[in-house]
């Protein structure tokens, strides 16, 4: 069952008491733990790089785990008018599918074809909204790479992104000068994945931080933008920037495809890439062949950094564990009470008497001494 969310600055929200950036509409019947998770998804920054021109908006695949279900989350988030206060406003539209719901759909980036589905402004109430709406599936896929052969001067940048994915889904970072060419991009590199593989790849045409629970393979940057000087800074992944691709692309299969227009060409690449990792993943677990009859058996290969960590181990001395009161059998504390057993307790008035008595004997015997001053006086005076 798909479910959806819109997310904005109202005066009244969904939830009794609700204002301010809140949910608006919501389908009846969503889970509260996946409602949080996709106003959590609702970020958007705004920025003075984007004065003059139109603001970036951010399309974003990802998947969440919600208890014993995965969804496929895709996310619209831009700007909007300003709110009831007069500030600057946001307005996010999550649509939450099973991946039984996206058959339709031949690969993530068609899901934002449809733009009469996607809420960019809200006047409304808060409402809740129909079960089991679903955008209209896209028309004909993309047959070449001329986004990024105009863009970046060569469209075997865009192989760039498919090796990434067949290499484990490696993180790629890309600065594009308009944000209105992101789905674009998007939609021809993904041409370069094998079509079992594209619903894995996570995305964002906008993108500013990494929600927990989350994960984004190709995250874009407007050029200007904060995040595009932070990437140009010290981008730690792979870095795509129309300014520095004049030069020509490392040459590989990826590359090659993309500049002859023959996506399909890398599918059995990635097949055998797979099949490569998947035998030496079973080489590893296997166990070894089993020794000749006349043959000593001979002792496990290990690893020298392996060795080293079971020696440094056998050597450490053993951690005392300091004991949980959990732990201790209640009959152990069968002997006390809360206030004390009988036979406590007057020990402990005698032990306070004991405690006092010097300090008593010190008062009386000053006392004395001042009755027998008194009685010396007063016979004097009578004498």
């Amino acid at each position: 069952m798909s479910y959806e969310l819109v997310y904005t600055s109202a005066r009244r929200g969904l939830r009794v008491g609700a204002s301010g950036f809140c949910t608006v509409a919501a389908t009846e019947g969503i889970p509260r733990t996946l409602q949080d998770k996709l106003e959590s998804l609702s970020g958007y920054r705004h920025e003075e790089s984007f004065a003059g021109r139109e603001p970036p908006i951010n399309f974003a695949h990802t998947t969440v785990r919600i208890q014993r279900t995965i969804y496929h989350v895709f996310s619209r988030v831009g700007t909007a008018a300003k709110d009831h206060t007069r500030r600057s406003n946001k307005i996010a539209h999550h649509l939450a599918v099973t991946s039984q719901e996206l058959q339709d759909f031949e690969q993530p980036v068609a899901v934002f074809a449809d733009t009469d589905f996607w809420v960019d402004e809200w006047t409304s109430e808060p409402t809740w909204l129909d079960a089991g709406r679903l955008p209209a599936a896209a028309g004909t896929p993309p047959a070449d790479f001329a986004t990024w052969e105009r863009i970046f001067g060569d469209a075997g940048w865009a192989g760039l992104l498919g090796q990434a994915v067949s290499d484990g889904f490696r993180s790629v970072n890309i600065i594009v000068p308009s944000s209105g060419d992101a789905l674009r991009l998007l939609e021809e590199a993904m041409q370069l994945v094998k079509p079992d593989d594209r619903w894995q790849v996570c995305f964002s045409t906008h993108f500013s931080r990494q929600v927990s629970g989350t994960t984004c393979h190709w995250r874009m940057a407007l050029d200007g933008s904060a995040e595009a000087r932070k990437l140009r800074a010290r981008s730690q992944s792979l870095l795509l920037d129309p300014a520095g691709s004049r030069s020509l692309p490392q040459d590989n299969a990826y590359v090659q495809a993309a500049q002859a227009g023959r996506p399909e060409s890398v599918y059995e690449l990635a097949s055998s890439a797979d099949r490569r990792r998947i035998s030496l993943r079973q080489d590893a677990l296997a166990p070894p062949p089993a020794a000749a009859a006349d043959q000593p058996a001979s002792e496990p290969v290990v690893r020298p950094s392996v060795r080293r960590r079971q020696e440094a181990r056998r050597r450490a001395k053993p951690v005392p564990q300091s004991r949980s009161p959990f732990d201790v059998d209640e009959s152990e504390y069968a002997h006390v009470s809360i206030g004390g057993s009988e036979d406590e307790q007057p020990v402990r008035r005698r032990r306070r008497r004991r405690r006092h008595k010097p300090a008593v004997i010190g008062v009386l015997l000053l006392a004395a001494v001042v009755l027998v001053i008194l009685a010396y006086l007063g016979i004097r005076l009578v004498t």
